[in-house]
């Protein structure tokens, strides 16, 4: 098996060259620092291999590791990311699996595009053409190695200029367009630092500036969704969090935080306001609603996606749902849950006279592990919706549709 696979430390062997890079500036001409100097090499020769799909081992076995990787590969074709796959399995299970986690990603011109008739994009030239080419890489459990599967034939030519004409822009060019919109610049400043003169001058057959693309729509779009604070302190996630702990606090909030790289990670907030109305108006009956695997950026070392609860009380106004906390656990375990509660029960000092929640086992162990001996311990409901839902799903695989 090892001989399919061969180590290739040297990944320049494999990893295409990027398509764009930087023009240099001549001596005697003036460029601003931040100007936009990336080119387009146009008629290159993709990588061709004996066997189709190219299958090697690459250095490493983390998953920080094979997302470098797939980075180095997309300097070239946009590839999109089809899934992930995990298998965070115990020992004990992982019989049959070939695997800990797998990356696909596949050309961006697969498919077909078939727009409606009366849709605006009927006329739209569209890059899918049915293309194939893919890799994956995934970590071998026998080998304790990465592998890598790429089947790199195209049915179009990546090194076109029809293809840089209709595909999207290389990620070093949409970088800097982000990076000029963060900084606040106006699309007038934007526009002169990207028609840089000087590199026009150098466009010939082979070498094409970056800088004739349309911008526009892209930058209206990036203001629209520039987000005013910058959410991210720190390029980890849980000293990010800590940070914000700190100015959540500052401003009042109530806040318990477990910064662990395991499954004991928890992180709960609660504003002030939200404190206020909890202690006013939810005595009666607190309900708590899991939405497990919310969120994909896998920050914890064993891949892990988080869960996030949300503790609502019933809006004295309106009559719906009026969240009043909320919490990240990386685990949906009654051990998770239980210090919550515990948190909020700790920290308001309100009593519930009943607690509702879906039909996870687990929230209702944990409710009973809290108020467990306390003769003030609120009553658990299951939610019907839930109940049924269940009740449906499990009828369905005796009875069939």
């Amino acid at each position: 098996m090892s001989e399919s696979f061969p180590m290739i430390t040297n990944l320049t062997r494999v990893i295409p060259q990027p398509f764009t890079f930087q023009a240099p500036v001549p001596e005697v001409v003036f460029s601003p620092p931040n100007a936009l100097r990336l080119v387009r090499r146009i008629g290159g020769l993709h990588p061709h291999f004996p066997n189709n799909p190219h299958k090697f081992t690459i250095p490493g076995r983390s998953i920080e590791e094979a997302r470098n990787f797939a980075k180095a590969m997309s300097a070239t074709v946009r590839w999109n990311q089809h899934r992930r796959i995990n298998h965070n399995l115990p020992k004990s299970t992982l019989e049959g699996r070939l695997h800990h986690f797998k990356l696909e990603f596949h050309c961006p011109c697969k498919g077909y595009c078939n727009p409606a008739p009366n849709s605006r994009k009927s006329k739209h030239i569209s890059a899918r053409c049915g293309c194939l080419a893919r890799f994956a890489v995934f970590h071998h459990i026998e080998s304790d190695s990465l592998r890598v599967e790429w089947f790199w034939q195209h049915n179009h030519d990546p090194y076109s200029h029809k293809d840089m004409v209709i595909t999207r822009a290389p990620e070093a060019v949409d970088n800097w367009l982000k990076e000029r919109v963060e900084s606040g610049l106006p699309w007038a400043a934007i526009h002169r630092l990207i028609r840089t003169p000087y590199i026009s001058s150098i466009a010939s057959a082979e070498i094409i500036p970056e800088g004739l693309r349309q911008f526009y729509d892209q930058f209206r779009y990036l203001c629209c969704k520039q987000v005013k604070v910058v959410a991210q302190r720190d390029k980890n996630v849980l000293k990010s969090l800590e940070s914000w702990e700190g100015s959540l606090k500052d401003a009042g909030w109530n806040t318990r935080a477990v910064y662990a790289d395991d499954g004991s990670f928890s992180f709960a907030f609660q504003s002030s306001w939200q404190k206020t109305m909890m202690i006013r108006h939810g005595s009666n009956m607190l309900m708590l609603d899991a939405t497990h695997n919310s969120t994909s950026n896998y920050f914890l070392c064993d891949g892990k996606k988080i869960s996030l609860w949300t503790f609502m009380i019933r809006d004295p106004i309106v009559g719906k749902g009026l969240p009043v906390a909320w919490a990240f656990t990386a685990s949906a375990a009654e051990g998770a849950i239980s210090p919550i509660i515990w948190w909020l029960r700790d920290s308001t000092g309100i009593r519930f006279c009943s607690i509702m929640s879906d039909c996870a086992l687990a929230i209702a162990n944990a409710v009973n592990s809290v108020y467990e001996g306390n003769s003030g311990a609120p009553l658990h409901y299951w939610c019907a919706f839930h109940v049924l839902k269940a009740f449906c799903g499990k009828a369905k695989t005796y009875l069939g549709d």
